[in-house]
């Protein structure tokens, strides 16, 4: 499965470009068919122009964020 073709449909879905950046938050499921693997809980942030995906967690009590996940689109298998 070509996942970065993914990804790429899905911005360009969501954006109107496949450059665009989109953030927000996604099921297991969704997360699995998507990118092939599930990053966890929080808040995702996929962008097309530095072709990478993020995961971040809430941490210190809700009050800062912080990057569990940085992977960019061709190491996900």
């Amino acid at each position: 499965m070509d996942y970065a073709a993914n990804l790429a449909l899905f911005l360009q879905e969501k954006t109107g470009s496949i450059f665009g950046e989109w953030d927000g938050r996604m099921t297991a499921a969704e997360q699995r068919a998507l990118f092939g693997r599930f990053l966890g809980k929080g808040l995702l942030t996929i962008n097309g122009e530095k072709e990478t995906v993020e995961h971040w967690v809430k941490v210190c009590f809700g009050t800062d964020s912080d990057c569990n996940a940085r992977v960019a689109w061709r190491d996900l298998k």
